[in-house]
């Protein structure tokens, strides 16, 4: 008896400690290289406002909803460096906000930029200075952001301000579009052409929990139950 006791509690604890050690990252590509033809582009991050000489600068991508195959936790986001990638993010301070917006692909453009994001705006990270890449990647985590792409478009929402002037950092992985097809996205700054049709490729992070996860907790709660109910009897 002591030994089934034994043996029912040890599955329950397998079954919780084998389902935390097992959730894995997935991502989300938008503007994926496979899909589309990519280009590159050091704005925002790199070259303005920095090489140019301009201490800030304000960007707005927009991502259509059905880009989304359905709800996800944002965690991540991911730019694709495609060259000068061992060079530093040029020194500055770095504001990311996400919101849901009822604002359309190729809408956000010359409008003021207050009018574009959701009531839902949220801070997800505020990045400083010392920023390099991982591999080719630029990686920025932050407060998670649940999206839900029946609400309407995700808005990505970028701050930059105390720029050092004449520094150049990696470029980046943009989409262009040639009016053929519909894009994921568009987007909108305050310096320079190009808005509509064109974006930044960008990778969206979330946890997820993997069947193997969903076996193990379905037996720790047995395990557990079976374990109650013979310390009742």
């Amino acid at each position: 008896m002591r030994f089934r006791s034994c043996i029912l509690s040890l599955l329950a604890c397998v079954g919780f400690v084998g389902a935390s050690t097992t959730a894995s990252a997935a991502e989300l590509v938008i503007g994926d290289p496979k899909v589309y033809q990519v280009g590159q582009n050091a704005f925002p991050f790199s070259s303005l406002p920095a090489y140019y000489g301009y201490p800030s600068t304000r960007y707005q991508q927009i991502y259509a909803a059905s880009a989304f195959g359905g709800p996800i936790d944002i965690r991540k986001l991911v730019f694709y460096a495609t060259s000068n990638t061992q060079a530093p993010i040029p020194d500055s301070t770095i504001q990311l906000f996400l919101s849901v917006t009822d604002r359309g692909v190729n809408e956000i453009s010359y409008r003021p930029f207050d009018d574009n994001p959701g009531a839902d705006t949220r801070l997800f990270a505020t990045l400083g200075s010392g920023l390099s890449l991982t591999n080719t990647e630029l990686v920025i985590g932050g407060i998670p952001f649940y999206y839900d792409p029946a609400r309407g478009n995700l808005l990505l929402d970028l701050r930059v301000s105390g720029a050092t002037a004449g520094q150049s950092g990696p470029f980046f992985a943009e989409v262009v579009g040639d009016g053929s097809s519909p894009m994921p996205f568009s987007r909108w700054h305050d310096f320079g052409i190009g808005f509509d049709n064109r974006g930044l490729v960008t990778g969206f992070r979330s946890n997820v929990t993997e069947p193997g996860t969903l076996a193990l907790l379905g037996l720790g709660f047995a395990g557990l139950i079976l374990s109650r109910r013979r310390k009742a009897a």
